[in-house]
C-alpha cells in the first residue's frame, strides 16, 4: 500500500494560495481518476482509497500535517518509504517539479510536522515549485498565503498534468526511476 499526501491549509480562504499547491495536485488527481474524498475526523483529512493507494489532504493547518499523515499511515501499515508527500516549494522556480526522498525540510512546516510524526526522514516528496517574491522585502509566508497570480493561474493546468504524470511513474516504477525521470 502507497500514501500519496497533498499539503495545504484548509478552508475557502487559502484554496486558492500558493501553499494549497499540494491540495490543489491532490485534487486534480482524483478528478482526473474518477475518484472522490470522504472525510474523516479520526485521521483529522480528507481521503480516498483504490486498491493499491491511500490519498489524503490533512485538514489541519501545514504545521500540523504530519497528524494526518501518521494517523492513516499506522492504520494501514503504510511504511514511510512507502509515502509520497506532495507540496509547494519556495526554492524552486515556478512551475518546476523535482522528485526527493529522505531530506531535509528546508524550512517547510509541513514536512517539518511530517519528520516529527514519523520519526524520521525517509519518505518521497514531489516538490512542485512557487518560486520566490519578486519583492526581496516581501515576508515569504505572506508570499505564500497569496493567490496565485493571473499569469500563474494560465499555467497551472500545465504543472497539474506534469505533477500527475510524476504521481503516476511514482507509483508504477517507484521513487528512484520517477526521480531518473523527472529530475
Amino acid at each position: 500500500m502507497q500514501l500519496i499526501v497533498g499539503l495545504g491549509n484548509p478552508g475557502n480562504k487559502y484554496k486558492k494560495n500558493r501553499h494549497n499547491l499540494g491540495f490543489m495536485i491532490a485534487d486534480s488527481y482524483l478528478t482526473t481518476e474518477g475518484l472522490t474524498w470522504s472525510y474523516s475526523p479520526d485521521w483529522v483529512c480528507y481521503w480516498c482509497k483504490n486498491a493499491k493507494t491511500v490519498f489524503i489532504k490533512p485538514t489541519t493547518f501545514m504545521n500540523e500535517s504530519g497528524l494526518a499523515v501518521v494517523a492513516v499511515a499506522e492504520f494501514y501499515k503504510i511504511h514511510s518509504k512507502n509515502i509520497l508527500i506532495v507540496y509547494d516549494d519556495l526554492d524552486l522556480p515556478f512551475g518546476k517539479v523535482r522528485l526527493a526522498f529522505d531530506g531535509v525540510s528546508a524550512g517547510h512546516h509541513g514536512i517539518d510536522s511530517i519528520v516529527e510524526s514519523l520519526g524520521g526522514i525517509d519518505f518521497g516528496r514531489l516538490r512542485v515549485g512557487v518560486g520566490r517574491p519578486i519583492n526581496p522585502r516581501q515576508e515569504t509566508a505572506s508570499f505564500l498565503l497569496e493567490d496565485f497570480s493571473d499569469s500563474e493561474v494560465l499555467k497551472l493546468p500545465k504543472i497539474m498534468e506534469k505533477s500527475i504524470d510524476a504521481v503516476n511513474s511514482y507509483l508504477a516504477d517507484g521513487i528512484e526511476a520517477t526521480m531518473n525521470k523527472f529530475n
